[in-house]
């Protein structure tokens, strides 16, 4: 019965841990010595709703958001801002802490307000507000975490400024500051605290690509060519690399480790204005347009002749249902048929210089279910692949932009992230196909002897790679040798 030690890396790329493998020793060990791959990540693939199918191998259905922002109605107003409250299913955390396991969970994003773990602990993450806020479980742990790793710091934005706007090289020395305190305390909770599970998140891979992708890949709509930050985000994989391996070194023989991201954060080639767009086709109707870019939630909306609306970060619509929301004006009986028409032309938007994209839709009530589904988004849109992303405002003079009033972005979410695991209990299985964040924590639940609830979605990886227990040759030799002996026809 292992300890498992988890390290989240957020927007960790798979794509470009094959690119830079020669300069990552300690994954590319842990690659060798058990299970590793991509992972499908959620529909759609943001952080929220990620991290907690993966402690959960639940659907967002079952739990209810999909993005940083959710409703628990059919309103129209502004939507609610997600919580750790609002996590309705059972976790690992809570599964775990229930059978007497004594777990700790460090920057696990919807971990604010802190989670109370009986004979546990948790610090929160970067939806903290401010240090000023109780960010521990229990409260006097702050005192405790900060002679460990000084001053906590709770997201690489400071001062009320987003991490976007920050000067480059001071954002950058504070990513590395705070993920080195990150790694710190998922030791410290091992190690000090005797935690049977600990599960710790670095963000720092999902804020560098975000800042730095445009200096290294050439493909980039914003390439160019630096002299630091060329190297800048290669760099902070080789340090995660090596705090990887540090970590692992201090690690008993009866724990097994993993590492694994939620999604990954890839180039960002352009953004399409979805409610623009919605409103030039006739969906969207507005009350006085905005002549400059306005949020969704400041235009006036008229809703009585509104069929849909858009939000989030890939692209979600919503349907004005008569009979669900107040002023519906879609039949029940049309719900399909308009999806479709909107599928069919989002299909037919080009990029920015009139290129095809290979777009990409979801139709939610074929994707998710649960007692929460129904509050959802009916539509999930991926533009090429997601390396489109779209902006919800309004009052633009084009169907196209790049920048947002969050500020310039160099990447976007990509649909699947990394996993590498090894240690007692795991094969040597190699590269294992088909893995999704749901199968992750059955996986750690029988690693700890623990018996997986059958309401989990997702099944053990521990399974799947007896499954593909043959390689492709081994299997071709395996058939020949079973045919001479007239086993197969």
């Amino acid at each position: 019965m292992a300890r498992v030690v988890v390290v989240g890396l957020d927007g960790f790329n798979p794509d470009l841990v094959w690119q830079w493998k020669e300069g990552l020793p300690n994954i590319s060990r842990i690659m060798g010595e058990g299970i590793y791959g991509t992972v499908e990540s959620t529909v759609p693939p943001i952080t929220p709703q990620a991290w907690t199918c993966a402690q959960s191998s639940k659907n967002p259905g079952q739990f209810g958001f999909w993005d940083f922002t959710f409703r628990r109605d059919f309103s129209y107003g502004e939507p609610l801002l997600v919580n750790s409250r609002e996590i309705k299913v059972d976790t690992l955390y809570k599964i775990l802490a229930r059978l007497g396991k004594k777990v700790a969970i460090v920057n696990v994003p919807v971990s604010y307000p802190p989670p109370e773990i009986p004979n546990g602990y948790a610090v929160s993450c970067f939806m903290t507000p401010n240090l000023h806020s109780t960010f521990t479980h229990p409260g006097d742990l702050r005192k405790e975490i900060e002679k460990v790793g000084g001053q906590y710091i709770i997201d690489a934005s400071m001062d009320g400024i987003n991490f976007r706007l920050l000067d480059k090289d001071v954002v950058l020395k504070r990513i590395y500051k705070m993920d080195e305190q990150k790694f710190s305390l998922i030791e410290y909770f091992y190690r000090e605290k005797k935690c049977d599970y600990v599960f710790g998140v670095i963000m720092g891979t999902d804020r560098m690509p975000h800042l730095f992708y445009r200096y290294f890949d050439e493909k980039h709509v914003r390439y160019e060519a630096h002299p630091r930050f060329g190297n800048a985000l290669k760099e902070h994989y080789e340090f995660c690399d090596r705090k990887i391996g540090e970590l692992r070194q201090r690690l008993d023989g009866d724990t097994a480790f993993i590492i694994h991201s939620d999604h990954s954060v890839q180039r960002l080639d352009g953004r399409i204005n979805l409610n623009e767009w919605l409103a030039r086709e006739g969906y969207l109707r507005l009350i006085n347009p905005p002549s400059s870019p306005t949020p969704l939630k400041e235009c006036k909306v008229d809703w009585s002749k509104t069929i849909a609306w858009a939000t989030g970060y890939t692209g979600q619509i919503y349907l004005n249902m008569k009979g669900r929301e107040a002023q519906g004006v879609v039949s029940p009986s049309d719900y399909h048929a308009t999806l479709d028409e909107l599928r069919e032309k989002l299909k037919t938007l080009p990029g920015q210089k009139g290129q095809p994209l290979d777009t990409e839709t979801f139709k939610r009530v074929k994707i998710h279910s649960g007692p929460y589904s129904k509050y959802g988004p009916d539509l999930f849109i991926y533009f090429d692949q997601c390396r489109y992303n779209i902006s919800e405002m309004l009052g633009y003079d084009s169907l196209y932009s790049y920048d947002t009033g969050k500020g310039s972005d160099d990447g976007g979410h990509g649909r699947t992230g990394f996993l590498a695991m090894a240690g007692p209990g795991i094969p040597a299985i190699g590269e294992v196909k088909n893995m999704t964040l749901l199968d992750i924590a059955p996986t750690i639940l029988s690693l700890m002897g623990v018996p997986i609830p059958e309401d989990m979605e997702g099944q053990t990886l521990l399974m799947k790679g007896k499954e593909e227990a043959y390689s492709q040759e081994d299997e071709a030799e395996i058939r020949r040798r079973l045919q001479g002996l007239g086993y197969l026809g």
